[in-house]
């Protein structure tokens, strides 16, 4: 799916999901206690996995 997005756009877009990411791993690292290091580490995982599947998303 090819879009016609400006330059402005796909920065904000970028923006928006880097500040959902740190959102999200902030949580993640306050809450670490409560879970075993291998599910935090796994769960850690998917979040990047996630930011990393939006990027690849945009590319198309």
């Amino acid at each position: 799916m090819h879009q016609n997005i400006s330059r402005y756009e796909l920065i904000e877009d970028i923006i928006s999901d880097l500040t959902a990411f740190v959102k999200s791993d902030a949580i993640l690292y306050l809450s670490k206690d409560s879970y075993s290091e291998t599910e935090y580490e796994r769960m850690l995982k998917g979040i990047k996995d996630d930011l990393v599947t939006r990027f690849k998303q945009r590319e198309e």
